[in-house]
């Protein structure tokens, strides 16, 4: 029930989207960084440019390792989020937020034994 418009992206459709990793690894040690990055992108269509719901930009950066202790045994961890990226939406210009969530970082570790590797 708006006005026809012709400037609009396809929703739910990043222009821009990046994924890069830094890895190393030996027989008993490996590790790796990842970043993802997505631009902001239309998320829902409003009336009018005012309107519009906008997912706003993400940067992931995740980091994970293991150490292998033995044969069975090895020690391994995970960060995820490291830069606390939240969840924001929009409305019409970045300055005028809808909604936003913080999940903080997840981090695991452990210890993990093969009760089957010989």
């Amino acid at each position: 029930d708006g006005y026809e418009r012709e400037d609009i992206d396809l929703p739910n459709t990043a222009p821009n989207m990046f994924n890069a990793s830094l890895a190393y690894a030996n027989k008993r040690f490996s590790s790796r960084l990842s970043a993802n990055f997505s631009d902001s992108y239309i998320d829902e269509i409003g009336g009018n440019d005012f309107e519009d719901r906008y997912y706003d930009t993400q940067l992931f950066v995740d980091f994970n390792a293991s150490y292998q202790i033995n044969t069975n045994l090895s020690l391994y961890t995970s960060i995820n989020n490291i830069t606390n990226q939240p969840l924001r939406y929009f409305q019409g210009v970045k300055d005028r937020t809808m909604q936003a969530e913080f999940y903080g970082q997840r981090i695991t570790f452990g210890l993990k034994y093969d009760l089957f590797n010989k």
